[in-house]
């Protein structure tokens, strides 16, 4: 049994049951699911800018260690090194679930949760761990702020995963923990997900698949899901360095509410003087990653990735060593901007 949140002094399973059942949290309304009204342009807040200013390789790094293996981390006040995040591993993909809890935990989040999903066929049980701040004035339209935890070795048991997908999830716990004393008209939820390497885009049994369904169910209008994998590699010796979002094509996309959020997206790149990225949409026709589920279950949603393929995923070569620190902090910076608007940033 892992930790719970001693505040609700639940376990996780009541956990689990309050994320999707309590009207505080979803909204059994009139807005129609993935609706609600469209985000305002971008107009320029020097809180946004604050947390944009500090995005460092300092902040990014411990994290990234910590999951990697790189460095011992501390979970449940007893050290620990994670070789690999893998979703059939046992104890090291427990670890990593509590380690992502335990720091959701210390922001002061209005609600840190497990999520338990039953898997199927050869996919182990798992946990979604899920920080979550309630909106104000629009608390019944949701943005999902997400990224996987899971890593995969393709031969032998190490998978440091350090791109994939540590850089997301330090990215997704910065905005959780800049972002846990501001203000947002909506609500907003960070999401590390389990199994995103066993395509839960194609099931409702495990990870995002297992999440998205849930939220259909329950009638939550999620208006936005950012799905960030895999930020932080980007061997081109040009600048600016194409960064991309995955997005349906038109005839998918049929209400344009993924391009809404690249406009989104673009737009804050430049009102912030985010530079060295040339930010590109990406119609694609396949679902790969966790904002596949979403677009499975009716969702507006859009993967960030850092470059066009990495060598190293899957592989013991997946470190940190790969980094390209500058790109990889800029990336985040656009990621900070994009979410503090898409949830509607207050003063």
């Amino acid at each position: 049994m892992r930790q719970t949140h001693g505040s609700l002094g639940m376990t996780r399973t009541g956990l689990m049951v309050a994320l999707f059942a309590s009207s505080l949290i979803f909204a059994s309304s009139s807005f129609a699911m993935g609706g609600g009204d469209p985000p305002p342009q971008i107009t320029y807040d020097s809180d946004v800018a604050t947390m944009i200013s500090n995005v460092t390789q300092a902040e990014l790094e411990p994290v990234v260690n910590d999951l990697s293996g790189e460095t011992t981390a501390t979970i449940g006040g007893s050290p620990y090194t994670i070789q690999t995040r893998s979703s059939s591993s046992g104890e090291p993909i427990d670890m990593a679930e509590q380690y992502v809890f335990e720091r959701l935990d210390s922001y002061g989040l209005d609600l840190v949760a497990y999520q338990n999903y039953p898997g199927g066929g050869a996919i182990d049980p798992g946990s979604n761990v899920i920080g979550q701040i309630y909106g104000t004035t629009k608390a019944s339209e949701i943005v999902v702020v997400g990224a996987h935890l899971d890593s995969q070795p393709w031969g032998g048991d190490i998978a440091p995963g350090a791109d994939d997908n540590a850089s997301g999830v330090s990215a997704v716990l910065y905005l959780a923990r800049s972002f846990a004393d501001k203000t947002f008209e909506r609500t907003i939820r960070f999401v590390l997900f389990g199994s995103e390497e066993n395509a839960p885009w194609t099931t409702r049994k495990f990870g995002s698949g297992y999440y998205a369904y849930q939220a259909m169910q329950a009638g939550e209008n999620i208006v936005a899901m950012i799905n960030a994998d895999a930020l932080a590699y980007n061997v081109s010796s040009v600048t600016p360095r194409i960064v991309r979002m995955h997005i349906r094509r038109p005839k998918r996309d049929k209400s344009g509410g993924d391009a809404a959020i690249v406009t989104m997206w673009q737009d804050a790149i430049a009102t912030y003087s985010i530079t060295g990225l040339q930010a590109e949409p990406r119609a694609v026709s396949n679902r790969l990653s966790d904002h596949g589920s979403f677009w499975r279950w009716g969702y507006n949603a859009v993967m960030l990735i850092g470059s066009r393929g990495n060598p190293n995923w899957h592989h013991v070569t997946d470190t940190v060593s790969t980094f390209n620190w500058p790109h990889y902090e800029q990336v985040t910076k656009s990621l900070v901007g994009l979410a503090a608007h898409q949830a509607g940033i207050t003063p």
